[in-house]
C-alpha cells in the first residue's frame, strides 16, 4: 500500500529545500523516501508555491483551463442556437 503524506510535511520538505539546508538526496535519505518522489514535490512546490498539494488528481496549467471552458462556452453558445431554432419551429409547424 502507498503512503501518503500530509501537505504540511510535502510543504516543510520543500521549504528546507529551497532554503538551501539541505539537498534533495539529504531529505530523500532523511525520511526514507525516494528521491524521484521528492524532486517531484520540489517541482509542484516551484511551481504553485503554498497552493501546491491541494489533494488528489490532476492539477490542470492555467492555459488549459481557460481554454476548456472557452471551449465548453462555444458549446454552450451552439446549443443554445439550436434550441432557439427549434422553438421558433415548434410555435410555427407550417411554413
Amino acid at each position: 500500500m502507498r503512503k501518503t503524506y500530509s501537505k504540511e510535511f510535502k510543504l516543510q520538505v520543500c521549504h528546507s529545500i529551497t532554503m538551501g539546508k539541505l539537498t534533495v538526496t539529504e531529505v530523500a535519505n532523511q525520511y526514507a523516501i525516494s528521491r524521484p518522489i521528492v524532486s517531484r514535490w520540489l517541482a509542484e512546490y516551484k511551481r504553485y508555491s503554498k497552493d501546491a498539494f491541494t489533494g488528489k488528481g490532476v492539477r490542470l496549467p492555467e492555459g488549459a483551463k481557460v481554454y476548456a471552458l472557452e471551449k465548453e462556452i462555444k458549446r454552450l453558445q451552439e446549443e443554445n442556437t439550436i434550441l432557439k431554432k427549434f422553438r421558433e419551429f415548434a410555435k410555427n409547424p407550417k411554413r
